[in-house]
């Protein structure tokens, strides 16, 4: 939750106790979860580099851990390790490195067999899907990514995740702002606001967006935008 509101001091110091914590218990998938936190961490502070190194590593681990009859929080542990470090090889855009990455979590998921959220990872075919077309927006791929989006359906989601379903319009809003679709972000945006009204206020990569169309705004295309910054705190 900090990572997500930008309060990375805090992000850092619970990220770092919570990994203590794990190692304590000698829970290997729950050191895997405090790893991501970690590598989110030190992602959203600038250091991509080094949150590549923390999540390959922390996935790498959890490959070589002793079989477990909880071998399913293993198996979403080190998905969402995948999926984080497909985002992050997209962002350096190290194309090879990002389809492998989606490819080892696509096997993953199948023999997960369905969209669970073990250790909240909300690991599964879905999110899978989801980190595709998050990809797809990172890499600038706007064909893919309507493509992608087309064939979601965060129906299949547990009820409780909300935020996975808002991020799909996020990502879109996203790739329509990168077209200059304004009125099509806009709209994307509203949706994600609807699915999870705290995606937009609290969300800096939503903030972001809604910089970029304040910053060529049109009204006659736009007419929700003043509104909807307003609600998220934003302003030029």
């Amino acid at each position: 939750m900090t990572t997500k509101l930008g309060d990375m001091h805090t992000a850092w110091v619970t990220a770092d106790r919570a990994q203590r914590a794990a190692r304590e218990a000698d829970a290997p998938a729950l050191i895997a979860a405090a790893r991501y936190q970690v590598a989110c961490a030190q992602l959203r502070s600038g250091h991509l580099a080094d949150a590549q190194d923390t999540a390959a590593s922390a996935a790498d681990e959890l490959a070589s851990a002793p079989q477990q009859e909880d071998g399913w929080l293993i198996l979403s542990a080190r998905g969402s390790l995948l999926l984080l470090s497909a985002v992050m090889a997209a962002r350096s855009e190290q194309h090879r490195s990002t389809r492998e990455l989606l490819t080892q979590a696509h096997q993953l998921a199948d023999g997960l067999g369905g969209d669970g959220n073990w250790l909240w990872t909300g690991f599964g075919r879905t999110n899978v899907a989801i980190h595709e077309l998050t990809v797809a927006v990172q890499l600038g791929d706007d064909d893919q990514a309507q493509e992608l989006s087309a064939a979601l359906d965060t129906d299949r989601l547990p009820a409780v995740l909300i935020g996975r379903r808002s991020q799909v319009h996020l990502d879109l809003s996203r790739a329509a702002a990168n077209r200059q679709d304004d009125s099509l972000a806009v709209l994307h945006l509203l949706e994600a606001e609807r699915v999870a009204k705290q995606a937009v206020s609290r969300i800096v990569g939503a903030h972001e967006v809604i910089r970029t169309l304040l910053g060529r705004e049109q009204r006659n295309s736009t007419p929700g935008l003043r509104a909807l910054a307003q609600r998220a705190g934003v302003h030029v």
